[in-house]
Protein backbone atom coordinates (compact mmCIF):
# COMPACT_ATOMS: atom_id res chain seq x y z
CA UNK A 1 0.00 0.00 0.00
CA UNK A 2 1.53 3.94 -1.09
CA UNK A 3 0.36 6.88 0.26
CA UNK A 4 0.30 9.47 -2.01
CA UNK A 5 -0.03 12.96 -1.34
CA UNK A 6 -0.65 15.68 -4.18
CA UNK A 7 1.12 18.80 -5.17
CA UNK A 8 -2.07 20.87 -4.75
CA UNK A 9 -3.15 19.30 -1.43
CA UNK A 10 0.76 19.65 -0.11
CA UNK A 11 0.15 23.52 -1.49
CA UNK A 12 -2.93 23.48 1.48
CA UNK A 13 -0.63 22.37 4.19
CA UNK A 14 -1.78 19.41 4.84
CA UNK A 15 0.37 16.44 5.63
CA UNK A 16 -0.63 12.82 6.21
CA UNK A 17 1.27 9.77 7.73
CA UNK A 18 0.04 6.14 7.19
CA UNK A 19 0.84 2.62 8.68
CA UNK A 20 -0.63 -0.57 7.57
CA UNK A 21 -1.68 -2.98 10.38
CA UNK A 22 -2.34 -6.60 9.69
CA UNK A 23 -3.67 -9.36 12.50
CA UNK A 24 -5.67 -7.07 14.54
CA UNK A 25 -8.96 -8.66 16.05
CA UNK A 26 -11.59 -5.56 16.67
CA UNK A 27 -14.26 -5.87 19.50
CA UNK A 28 -16.50 -3.80 20.95
CA UNK A 29 -14.90 -2.45 23.58
CA UNK A 30 -11.90 -3.25 26.04
CA UNK A 31 -11.95 -2.25 29.50
CA UNK A 32 -8.36 -1.56 30.14
CA UNK A 33 -8.65 0.95 27.09
CA UNK A 34 -12.14 2.33 28.82
CA UNK A 35 -10.11 3.40 31.79
CA UNK A 36 -7.07 5.00 29.80
CA UNK A 37 -10.07 7.12 28.02
CA UNK A 38 -11.69 8.22 31.49
CA UNK A 39 -8.23 9.31 32.96
CA UNK A 40 -7.85 11.13 29.63
CA UNK A 41 -11.36 12.90 29.59
CA UNK A 42 -10.72 13.51 33.40
CA UNK A 43 -7.35 15.44 32.60
CA UNK A 44 -9.11 17.08 29.32
CA UNK A 45 -12.02 18.50 30.88
CA UNK A 46 -10.67 21.65 32.64
CA UNK A 47 -8.83 22.29 29.52
CA UNK A 48 -11.63 21.90 27.20
CA UNK A 49 -12.55 25.79 26.58
CA UNK A 50 -9.19 26.61 25.88
CA UNK A 51 -8.15 23.73 23.61
CA UNK A 52 -11.05 24.67 21.21
CA UNK A 53 -9.33 27.62 20.37
CA UNK A 54 -6.67 25.79 19.55
CA UNK A 55 -3.95 27.03 16.64
CA UNK A 56 -4.45 23.26 15.12
CA UNK A 57 -8.17 23.34 15.51
CA UNK A 58 -8.53 26.62 13.87
CA UNK A 59 -6.67 25.63 10.84
CA UNK A 60 -8.64 22.66 10.11
CA UNK A 61 -11.53 25.11 10.55
CA UNK A 62 -10.46 27.43 8.26
CA UNK A 63 -9.86 25.35 5.87
CA UNK A 64 -13.12 23.12 6.04
CA UNK A 65 -14.84 26.84 5.69
CA UNK A 66 -12.74 27.71 2.95
CA UNK A 67 -14.55 24.72 0.96
CA UNK A 68 -18.09 25.67 2.20
CA UNK A 69 -18.23 22.69 5.14
CA UNK A 70 -19.30 25.89 7.44
CA UNK A 71 -21.55 23.75 9.79
CA UNK A 72 -18.64 20.71 10.01
CA UNK A 73 -16.29 20.80 12.91
CA UNK A 74 -12.72 19.21 12.93
CA UNK A 75 -12.79 15.30 14.77
CA UNK A 76 -10.60 16.12 17.43
CA UNK A 77 -13.42 19.60 17.97
CA UNK A 78 -16.33 17.14 18.44
CA UNK A 79 -14.56 14.82 20.32
CA UNK A 80 -13.44 17.49 22.89
CA UNK A 81 -16.56 18.96 23.11
CA UNK A 82 -18.71 15.52 23.99
CA UNK A 83 -15.73 15.56 26.71
CA UNK A 84 -16.58 18.31 28.08
CA UNK A 85 -20.52 17.90 28.06
CA UNK A 86 -20.50 14.67 28.87
CA UNK A 87 -17.39 13.54 30.39
CA UNK A 88 -16.11 10.77 28.48
CA UNK A 89 -15.40 9.68 24.86
CA UNK A 90 -17.88 7.67 22.63
CA UNK A 91 -17.25 3.75 22.36
CA UNK A 92 -17.46 2.34 18.58
CA UNK A 93 -14.93 -0.32 18.46
CA UNK A 94 -11.79 -1.05 19.74
CA UNK A 95 -9.83 0.67 16.85
CA UNK A 96 -11.83 3.69 16.62
CA UNK A 97 -11.52 3.94 20.47
CA UNK A 98 -7.83 4.23 20.47
CA UNK A 99 -7.33 6.35 17.48
CA UNK A 100 -10.27 9.09 19.02
CA UNK A 101 -8.00 8.82 22.27
CA UNK A 102 -5.26 9.70 20.66
CA UNK A 103 -7.34 12.08 18.40
CA UNK A 104 -8.29 14.81 21.31
CA UNK A 105 -4.73 14.31 23.62
CA UNK A 106 -2.85 15.52 19.76
CA UNK A 107 -6.36 17.42 18.37
CA UNK A 108 -5.14 15.82 15.12
CA UNK A 109 -7.23 14.12 12.57
CA UNK A 110 -7.39 10.51 12.94
CA UNK A 111 -9.01 7.71 10.51
CA UNK A 112 -8.64 4.00 9.42
CA UNK A 113 -10.05 1.90 6.82
CA UNK A 114 -10.39 -1.28 6.17
CA UNK A 115 -8.02 -2.60 3.54
CA UNK A 116 -10.82 -5.34 2.21
CA UNK A 117 -12.74 -2.85 0.55
CA UNK A 118 -9.59 -0.31 -0.63
CA UNK A 119 -9.23 -0.68 -4.07
CA UNK A 120 -6.03 -0.48 -5.64
CA UNK A 121 -2.71 -0.36 -4.01
CA UNK A 122 -2.67 3.50 -3.10
CA UNK A 123 -4.61 5.81 -0.77
CA UNK A 124 -4.29 9.16 -2.51
CA UNK A 125 -4.52 12.35 -1.15
CA UNK A 126 -6.12 14.77 -3.71
CA UNK A 127 -8.05 17.90 -4.78
CA UNK A 128 -11.80 16.79 -5.68
CA UNK A 129 -13.48 18.36 -8.69
CA UNK A 130 -16.75 17.15 -8.07
CA UNK A 131 -16.88 13.91 -9.94
CA UNK A 132 -15.83 11.97 -6.92
CA UNK A 133 -17.62 9.07 -5.58
CA UNK A 134 -18.98 9.41 -2.38
CA UNK A 135 -21.16 7.40 0.57
CA UNK A 136 -20.31 9.15 3.89
CA UNK A 137 -21.00 6.34 6.11
CA UNK A 138 -24.54 6.23 7.45
CA UNK A 139 -25.58 6.77 4.39
CA UNK A 140 -26.62 3.40 1.46
CA UNK A 141 -26.15 5.95 -1.75
CA UNK A 142 -23.69 8.54 -3.00
CA UNK A 143 -23.76 12.14 -2.28
CA UNK A 144 -22.46 15.33 -4.46
CA UNK A 145 -18.62 16.82 -3.53
CA UNK A 146 -18.25 19.96 -4.45
CA UNK A 147 -14.71 21.16 -6.12
CA UNK A 148 -11.94 22.60 -4.41
CA UNK A 149 -12.34 20.15 -1.32
CA UNK A 150 -9.22 17.45 -0.44
CA UNK A 151 -10.38 13.57 -0.03
CA UNK A 152 -8.38 10.32 1.15
CA UNK A 153 -9.06 8.59 -2.39
CA UNK A 154 -8.30 5.23 -3.85
CA UNK A 155 -8.62 4.30 -7.32
CA UNK A 156 -13.06 4.32 -7.12
CA UNK A 157 -13.98 6.32 -4.35
CA UNK A 158 -13.55 8.73 -1.66
CA UNK A 159 -12.61 7.31 1.40
CA UNK A 160 -12.90 10.14 3.80
CA UNK A 161 -13.98 14.15 2.67
CA UNK A 162 -12.46 17.05 4.39
CA UNK A 163 -10.88 14.56 7.17
CA UNK A 164 -14.59 14.66 8.52
CA UNK A 165 -16.53 11.72 7.64
CA UNK A 166 -15.48 8.44 6.27
CA UNK A 167 -17.35 6.58 3.67
CA UNK A 168 -19.25 4.30 4.20
CA UNK A 169 -17.80 0.88 2.60
CA UNK A 170 -14.24 0.95 4.22
CA UNK A 171 -15.81 1.17 8.03
CA UNK A 172 -13.96 -0.81 11.02
CA UNK A 173 -15.92 -3.05 11.96
CA UNK A 174 -15.27 -6.85 14.00
CA UNK A 175 -14.57 -8.28 10.99
CA UNK A 176 -12.08 -6.23 9.93
CA UNK A 177 -8.72 -7.72 10.52
CA UNK A 178 -6.17 -5.32 8.11
CA UNK A 179 -6.65 -1.72 7.78
CA UNK A 180 -4.84 1.19 7.24
CA UNK A 181 -4.80 4.29 9.72
CA UNK A 182 -3.36 7.87 8.83
CA UNK A 183 -2.75 11.01 10.68
CA UNK A 184 -3.65 14.45 9.24
CA UNK A 185 -2.10 17.50 10.14
CA UNK A 186 -2.24 21.32 8.47
CA UNK A 187 0.53 24.20 8.25
CA UNK A 188 -0.07 24.51 12.34
CA UNK A 189 1.72 21.08 12.89
CA UNK A 190 5.38 19.47 12.38
CA UNK A 191 5.57 16.10 10.75
CA UNK A 192 7.02 15.18 13.65
CA UNK A 193 4.22 15.60 15.71
CA UNK A 194 2.16 14.25 12.75
CA UNK A 195 5.19 10.70 13.01
CA UNK A 196 4.66 10.37 16.87
CA UNK A 197 1.09 10.55 16.93
CA UNK A 198 0.90 7.80 14.38
CA UNK A 199 3.17 5.54 16.38
CA UNK A 200 1.19 6.25 19.67
CA UNK A 201 -1.61 5.21 18.09
CA UNK A 202 -0.60 1.90 16.46
CA UNK A 203 1.12 0.86 19.73
CA UNK A 204 -2.10 1.71 21.44
CA UNK A 205 -3.96 -0.49 18.50
CA UNK A 206 -1.29 -2.97 19.24
CA UNK A 207 -1.99 -3.48 22.73
CA UNK A 208 -5.65 -3.27 22.94
CA UNK A 209 -5.77 -5.60 19.71
CA UNK A 210 -3.01 -7.35 18.79
CA UNK A 211 -1.60 -7.64 15.20
CA UNK A 212 1.32 -5.61 13.76
CA UNK A 213 1.87 -2.24 12.01
CA UNK A 214 4.24 -1.08 9.11
CA UNK A 215 5.00 3.10 8.69
CA UNK A 216 4.55 3.72 5.13
CA UNK A 217 6.26 6.32 3.85
CA UNK A 218 4.43 9.41 2.27
CA UNK A 219 5.37 10.25 -1.36
CA UNK A 220 4.44 13.98 -2.56
CA UNK A 221 3.55 13.42 -6.06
Amino acid sequence: MRLLVSPAVAEMGIDVCMALVRGAGVSNKSNPLEKRKKAVVAELQPQVEGLLDHPVLREYRRLQQEAGLVDSLPPAQHLLTLAGRNGRLPNINTVVDSYNLVSVQTLLSIGAHDTAHITGEAVRFVVTDGSERYTPLGETAPIPVSPGEYAAMDTEKILCRMDVKQCAETRITKETTGFIVYVQGNRETEYSYLQKALTDVCELIKETCGGTYKIIEREIL
